[in-house]
């Protein structure tokens, strides 16, 4: 199986993800940037998963590729779509968590295949509960990955009742209003 392993070029775990894919026999691409129909047709991908992409994956994708494209979120989805999801959930007092769903048209809110909760003290900081959660996802990615090739795992539709959404705008002059950033503890930000 071709598996395009889609992310962004500011991570710095570039093998974990697709040395999983590799462990199961998979040809991995790596993309970090906007791709069309074509480049998947071109290159025979038969599998797209998505981790901490900045870029939408347009509409003709997603059908070409029903089913056959995942996303790792750093949350305990319906909850907390979009944008710095570890951020919103504490700000919000959501369930925070770890999810991996199909990717449809919309942002973050695909059929759920698999996810976790996890929690934090008062005493974590953000980067902590981001780490946390950046543990989790890939174990569960790894836990799941097989199941989710073969199609064993259906995926279950989120509650859109439950549902909240972040865009980047959203963030602006929050993280300015972090005194430490990232190593800000959680009893700052609630």
């Amino acid at each position: 199986m071709i598996v395009l392993y889609y992310t962004n070029k500011d991570i710095n775990d570039w093998n974990v993800i697709p040395d999983i894919l590799i462990n199961h026999s998979d040809n991995v691409l790596t993309r970090t940037d906007k791709f069309d129909l074509n480049f998947i047709i071109n290159n025979d991908i038969d599998f797209i998963v998505s981790d901490r992409a900045r870029f939408l994956i347009s509409a003709d994708v997603v059908e070409y590729l029903d089913r056959r494209i995942i996303n790792i979120h750093p949350s305990f989805l319906p909850w907390n779509r979009g944008y710095h999801p570890n951020y919103w959930s504490i700000k919000e007092n959501t369930p925070h968590g770890v999810t991996i769903h199909f990717i449809d048209e919309n942002i973050d809110s695909g059929d759920i295949i698999a996810q976790t909760r996890c929690f934090y003290s008062d005493e974590d900081t953000l980067r902590d509960t981001y780490d946390r959660s950046r543990k989790l996802a890939v174990n569960l990615f790894e836990t799941c990955w097989a199941d989710i090739r073969s199609g064993k795992l259906k995926g279950f539709c989120q509650d859109s009742s439950k549902s909240t959404i972040h865009y980047k705008s959203d963030f602006i002059g929050h993280y300015d209003s972090l005194e430490h950033g990232w190593d800000t503890k959680i009893k700052y930000v609630k």
